[in-house]
């Protein structure tokens, strides 16, 4: 059966880190690609090295992701693929979380992607569009060093992907999710810290992965693709794991 290409595709958080390689594997593979991040600076290098339109904007904000919506609407047409990837595993140690930080994750890592998808549920032009969220093993099950304000963030992001999938789908919008292990490129929070301690190989890194190997963005990408083809057309909610074997409850 041959995969078929669902057009349009809006990436949040495609200024830097995974969404710039996913714009970019996008744009090469002949995707009509929209991108966003929180910096102008960022944004408009993005749009420069890949030709391609985008807008900075703050998906902590309904009204800017209402913008980010009718902006590539207006420019591209239909969104036929929206792929929720803003998120940060950056946050404070066990026992030092604050209101406010357990705000500014939960802002980061849940409500930009529930604010994106309202504005595409209810500002939105387009129908039919697939949406895919990135998602963390952090969510799924204890991972020892994830900061506990990151994982209960992508926790609460997996049981949205679940549940708010059914109602969804009512309104003629596909919602499934990928949950993501330990990724590799440049610049990753991997990248840096193999620079950071070059006297530890990867193995070091990688005691808890049977498959004994980081992924790449390209293995993100095709699971992506999955989800935004006609082959993935009775999928509704599911949380697909890409970890090489890591979590116990997957």
């Amino acid at each position: 059966m041959k995969t078929s290409k669902r057009g349009n595709v809006l990436i949040t958080g495609s200024s830097s880190g995974l969404g710039y390689y996913l714009a970019n594997c996008f744009v090469k593979d002949g995707y009509p690609v929209f991108v966003n991040g929180k910096s102008d600076k960022k944004v408009n290098n993005v749009k420069n090295l890949l030709n391609v339109p985008g807008l900075a904007c703050d998906l902590s904000k309904e009204e800017d992701c209402v913008k980010l919506v009718k902006a590539c609407e207006n420019t591209l047409g239909n969104i036929d693929t929206l792929i929720c990837n803003v998120g940060s595993g950056k946050s404070v140690q066990a026992g030092d979380e604050s209101l406010s930080e357990w705000k500014r994750v939960f802002d980061i890592n849940f409500f930009s992607t529930v604010n994106t998808v309202n504005a595409l549920l209810k500002n939105s032009k387009s129908k039919n569009t697939s949406i895919i969220c990135i998602s963390s093993i952090c969510g799924m099950e204890y991972i020892p060093g994830a900061p506990i304000t990151y994982s209960v963030a992508k926790s609460a992001l997996n049981a949205y992907i679940n549940t708010f999938s059914k109602y969804l789908i009512t309104k003629g919008y596909c919602l499934n999710g990928i949950v993501c292990g330990n990724i590799l490129f440049k610049g990753s929070t991997w990248d840096k810290k193999i620079q950071e301690n070059k006297s530890k190989d990867h193995s070091y890194y990688l005691k808890d992965v049977p498959m004994s190997k980081f992924a790449t963005p390209e293995e993100i990408y095709n699971a992506i693709k999955f989800f935004s083809s006609n082959d993935s057309s009775f999928s509704c909610g599911s949380l697909l794991v890409l970890d090489g074997g890591q979590t116990r409850s997957s």
